[in-house]
């Protein structure tokens, strides 16, 4: 009998220490929060739905790192004041540590923002403007790289002197500063004619240009002032060489600039130019290169930082990781961040064939 009242204590005291036992917690990953501007709306929707893809595809590479990384899209509408509001509410109601902005529309906008509230931004966009303060970084191909293989195909034609026709719009105003700079340090003559974004007569002006004689006419514009000055370009029948950087790219009427060529940015690697094609079709791939690094340069940097001190970093040390960047491998190339915050791509020519643009010189 004394026996079984000892077995049945020690029975009940084995049930009690097991019953207070807890089960080991699942370790909880550190979160960090990423705002991304970016125009899912109005007329370049389309680049900036891929411009979401390729980022969320980015994000997969980080699926097993320390963290776990969350991306949140606003809106812009490629509209100016829509970027503000957008990069406000990331900032202060989603609680955002970090800041992507695609355009240079919606990174002269955001810059200020991020740089006031010394949060990391990174922005989609060749503008050495929206890289000032320590905070502020971009990726695209420079202007300055872009204007010299222009430049280079302007001498391949013998040209002496090129009419510069350039829409009210930061990065095509840029481009064109770098063309003319460029071409009158070699010694070509060069008249230059600006118009606004919505300018729908261009009639006067290229009649103008034409009675000087121009060897070759250099366009930098977007829709809708684009389409009506190729439009009255090809019926006047003008019949001189029309170079162009990025812009062919977004003409409407893709037949009309069939077999032209123009400097523009590599879209990025085989393999992910495939992919987004294969999850949703498009074949616009302006850009997509340009995000799917910066989405793994952003990552990279709080994932090693993370690692090397086992605490989430400052924004200061993002950017002191970012500054130190050198010879990265990235989707659209090397790449090497400079001591302004601005990492430096290449440029190559492309063709309109079929009306797809064709990488012909890289």
């Amino acid at each position: 009998m004394f026996k079984k009242l000892i077995l049945s204590l020690c029975l009940v005291l084995a049930l009690g220490a097991c019953k207070e036992e807890k089960a080991p917690e699942a370790q909880v990953k550190p979160v960090v929060k990423i705002g991304v501007v970016d125009a899912l709306s109005g007329k370049y929707a389309e680049n900036g739905q891929n411009v979401r893809q390729a980022i969320e595809f980015a994000k997969e590479n980080f699926a097993s790192s320390g963290i776990d990384f969350e991306f949140v899209f606003e809106d812009y509408g490629y509209e100016s004041k829509r970027a503000a509001v957008a990069a406000n509410k990331l900032i202060h109601v989603d609680k955002v540590d970090a800041l992507i902005s695609w355009s240079s529309m919606s990174g002269n906008v955001v810059s200020p923002i991020a740089d006031k509230m010394k949060m990391i931004h990174f922005a989609i966009c060749n503008d050495d403007r929206v890289a000032e303060g320590k905070y502020n970084f971009t990726h695209f191909t420079p202007s300055q790289k872009l204007a010299e293989k222009l430049v280079k195909q302007i001498e391949d034609k013998g040209a002496q002197k090129v009419a510069l026709f350039a829409v009210y719009q930061p990065a095509l105003q840029k481009h064109t500063d770098e063309v003319e700079r460029m071409l009158k340090e070699k010694g070509l003559k060069t008249e230059r004619f600006n118009f606004s974004m919505d300018n729908l007569d261009f009639d006067l002006m290229l009649e103008k240009a034409r009675q000087n004689n121009f060897d070759v006419w250099y366009i930098a514009a977007l829709p809708p002032s684009l389409d009506i000055f190729l439009k009255t370009f090809f019926q006047k029948n003008i019949e001189v060489p029309l170079v162009a950087i990025d812009s062919l790219l977004f003409a409407q009427d893709k037949a009309s600039v069939e077999g032209m060529s123009f400097v523009t940015t590599p879209d990025g690697n085989k393999a992910l130019l495939e992919k987004l094609t294969a999850t949703n079709g498009s074949k616009n791939y302006f850009s997509v290169g340009y995000a799917y690094d910066v989405a793994n340069l952003l990552m990279k940097a709080y994932a090693d930082l993370y690692k090397l001190n086992k605490k989430i970093p400052s924004s200061d040390e993002v950017a002191d990781y970012l500054l130190n960047l050198k010879g990265y491998k990235g989707a659209v190339g090397e790449l090497i961040m400079d001591e302004r915050g601005i990492v430096i791509s290449p440029a190559v020519v492309k063709q309109m064939k079929d009306g797809v643009p064709v990488v012909i010189e890289e």
